[in-house]
């Protein structure tokens, strides 16, 4: 046997799927993106209070276990790691360490028992007695016996901060007894600022100081920070160098180059952007994933359906395709916000469902342009969002979609419509109010149906004389729909034509047919088209 084939034939080194634990990723053999380098930016000034939000499985569990692997002097487990020739000073310091998703939060009284709980836990491990009262009571005695039995400064870790207000971001009335209780807890912070070393907030919301962390301005936000955009997720660098192994075996599988690999893994799931700072970093979990099963799908909205956003989407009327384009968003509103007026935009960014594409400065301003992060999380929402926006089972519609590509595929557009009225004739009737009967509604659900089959698919695509409604492309041919309500299909098909949408794809090589559609507002269905080709 070659070396080379030695070689191959080694284990590859185990991915750290679902583990948060940075003792056990170290001492087990699993694969440790080392990032200590950007913590030690936040250790080196000797004392901070520092919060960073991220979207769900991002990595913040793990970093908060790394911290308090620190602070708990384990230097052993990062002998190989950058942090280890740096200039950092070893020290064991007292850890508080809660975990928020953890505490029991259907009622406000379980969370006051939780956290309760969760200040005698960290009590009975450090070996120190604190006597039963409110929780931010406890918390504070904690603190102090704590720092006199070590005689050093506390470091704080709270993973989560805002659980028990997300759990409950559909009942204002709940998430707001909870917001209340957090605050109420988390002041403590700032009166026990003299005793503390390092305070560590994670969450994936940016509710406002004012409520949460009323008074504590010590707490410096480092979410949007150039300083902390590779703080978490996979760097392409890092990508490349650590995972270079599994990207060969998804080449060798999918038969194709490494690069052609990289390309597709870059598609799927890179594109976040936390700051001003144009790195762009992928999401671990699903990136692991992929790695795990060599296949390209949508793993991380698999873990968790967004139900409030959806919720939020339908609430606001917002258009689905508006996320095609990118959207401006000032960056005061991108920082902060509160329960009784959640902003869509905001959360989304938040959420993961939007990131940042590109900004501007006006003047003292910044405006930063949002946009889909990557493929997984534009397929996965809009996926969401058709059975959300229709009222239809999710295996209803994923049945009904198949059926349409199939008939687009054989350009069988008599079946295609055929299918598509009894979409629209099923919705139920509630939905579809003389309000929202305008072309944006048929469009949306049009646009929606077609967008979760993996056609290219463009709304309002822009031409020198105007804006097509909506273009789909396949390997053999170009659609250009003109939608028209309570108008007829011949209009619709006249005004592509007499507009000229169609000169810009004449040298495709394709193709080209102009569809007119007719949608009726009292039948609230497709009540007529026309297909016209150009060769």
């Amino acid at each position: 046997m070659s070396s080379t084939d030695q070689i191959d034939s080694l284990p590859l080194k185990k991915l750290p799927i679902g583990i948060q634990s940075f003792s056990d990723i170290i001492e087990k053999g699993f694969i440790y993106v080392d990032k200590t380098e950007y913590i030690y930016d936040l250790l080196k000034s000797g004392k901070g209070a520092y919060f960073l939000s991220r979207p769900r499985r991002f990595g913040k569990s793990l970093l908060v276990s790394t911290l308090e692997a620190i602070f708990k002097n384990k230097k052993i487990l990062f002998k190989d790691l950058w942090i280890t020739s740096s200039e950092y000073v070893w020290e064991e310091y007292p850890v508080i360490k809660i975990d928020m998703s953890a505490i029991p939060k259907d009622t406000d009284a379980e969370l006051i028992e939780g956290l309760k709980n969760a200040i005698l836990d960290n009590a009975l491990e450090a070996g120190v007695k604190v006597d039963e009262a409110s929780p931010e009571r406890m918390f504070q005695l904690l603190i102090r016996e704590l720092v006199k039995k070590f005689n050093k400064q506390a470091v704080i870790l709270i993973d989560e901060y805002d659980d028990p207000i997300i759990r409950h971001i559909s009942n204002h009335e709940m998430a707001n007894k909870n917001r209340d209780i957090l605050h109420s807890f988390y002041k403590i912070i700032k009166s026990e600022d003299a005793n503390l070393r390092f305070v560590f907030l994670t969450g994936i919301s940016k509710f406002a100081k004012t409520s949460i962390f009323s008074g504590l301005n010590n707490l410096q936000n480092i979410s949007m920070s150039e300083s902390s955009t590779a703080l978490l997720g996979y760097t392409q660098n890092e990508l490349e160098n650590y995972f270079h192994e599994y990207i060969s075996k998804i080449a060798e599988k999918q038969s194709t180059s490494s690069s052609e690999t990289l390309s597709e893994i870059k598609l799927w799931y890179n594109g976040y952007r936390f700051s001003e700072r144009d790195l762009k970093v992928y999401n671990p979990f699903s990136t692991l994933i992929l790695f795990s099963e060599k296949a390209f799908k949508n793993y991380w909205f698999a873990t968790g359906t967004p139900t409030f956003l959806i919720n939020l989407i339908k609430a606001t009327k917002t258009d689905a395709h508006d996320f095609e384009k990118a959207i401006n968003m000032p960056e005061e509103l991108l920082n902060s916000y509160e329960i009784e007026s959640l902003p869509l935009l905001p959360l989304m960014f938040d959420s993961g469902y939007l990131t940042i594409s590109n900004y501007e400065k006006f003047a003292q301003d910044t405006v930063y342009e949002l946009s889909y992060p990557n493929y997984e999380v534009k397929s996965s929402l809009i996926n969401s969002l058709l059975p959300a926006l229709s009222e239809k089972a999710t295996d209803y519609v994923a049945t009904e979609v198949i059926s349409m590509a199939k008939s687009i595929l054989k350009n069988d557009l008599a079946e295609f419509f055929t299918l598509l009225k009894s979409y629209f004739a099923s919705i139920p009737y509630h939905l579809v109010t003389k309000r929202n009967l305008d072309e944006k509604y048929f469009q949306l659900i049009f646009y929606l149906l077609l967008r979760v089959t993996s056609f290219k698919i463009n709304t309002e695509e822009q031409t020198s004389s105007g804006r097509i409604d909506l273009v789909l492309e396949t390997d053999l041919n170009i659609y250009l729909f003109e939608f028209k309500v309570n108008a007829t299909a011949e209009a619709a098909l006249k005004q592509i034509k007499e507009k000229k949408y169609y000169e810009k794809y004449l040298n495709r090589s394709k193709k080209l047919l102009l569809v007119g559609v007719s949608f009726d507002a009292e039948e609230k269905n497709i009540r007529e088209y026309l297909v016209e080709s150009i060769e």
